[in-house]
């Protein structure tokens, strides 16, 4: 089974023009020590991510490596180092995919192995394409989701990235338990009413829907503390972080 991880790290200020040009240039970057798989950085929005405006300072890296032992090679890699040994803050999921609808660029990308355990703590991927027509439409319908989401007591992280400010939008959220996550998905709410109306009136050319466990998490959890009651209640504990952005497991 392949493995799954999602980091996202912020930037000061001055680091900001190597971020960017890390994003645009990062197939040239990557050299023969990077593994085999699906790696991607991509922008994160302004505020919670959820927005058009780019927030220049945080970036979200995606793997989905081919061999689970590859993230040590790619966290010797080049690459990897230029994104993390720059960074001020970073979080570290480590996942296994659940199940999944849809597609990302038109690839299935997670290989899921089926249900899992209610008492563990959940992760969900969305994606969506937006037709080019329908992007006001779209783009009207998130800051009801947003809200929703920041005031959802089973929700202890969420953010929003993509590779297109305007055209795509990723939400990467972690919930502690499937109910609390059924009940923001599938309630009378803003997200499922804006599920509705995408189906009803072609707002999207894709989309992508995946549910994880959380199997790891690593990082600067003290600046995210629900996020870290969350994990703390599953006695996950955190790995110290070196400066290169690689970890050690206490």
């Amino acid at each position: 089974m392949s493995q799954v991880l999602f980091s996202f790290f912020r930037y000061p200020m001055r680091k900001i023009p190597g971020a960017l040009l890390l994003m645009g240039f990062q197939r040239l970057l990557a050299g023969r020590d990077m593994p085999a798989g699906v790696v991607r950085l991509m922008g994160c929005g302004s505020g919670d991510g959820f927005s058009v405006v780019p927030d220049l300072r945080a970036y979200c890296l995606m793997r989905v490596l081919a061999n689970p032992n590859d993230e040590a090679r790619l966290r010797r890699s080049r690459f990897y180092r230029a994104v993390a040994e720059s960074s001020s803050d970073q979080l570290h999921f480590t996942l296994t995919p659940l199940s999944r609808r849809g597609t990302w660029d038109g690839e299935a990308v997670f290989n899921c192995r089926g249900a899992s355990s209610s008492d563990r703590p959940l992760a969900v991927l969305t994606r969506a394409r937006v037709t080019p027509g329908r992007a006001l439409d779209f783009w009207r319908s998130v800051p009801g989701i947003r809200r929703q989401l920041r005031d959802t007591p089973g929700c202890a992280y969420h953010i929003g990235f993509g590779e297109h400010p305007l055209l795509t939008l990723a939400t990467f959220s972690v919930w502690d338990g499937p109910a609390s996550m059924q009940g923001f998905a599938y309630r009378n709410t803003p997200h499922h009413r804006a599920g509705h109306a995408s189906r009803r009136e072609d707002w999207l050319s894709e989309s992508m829907f995946v549910r994880f466990a959380l199997e790891r998490l690593e990082g600067d959890l003290e600046r995210y503390p629900r996020l870290a009651a969350i994990m703390g209640s599953r006695a996950c504990h955190p790995p110290h972080r070196d400066r290169s952005g690689a970890s050690r497991t206490q």
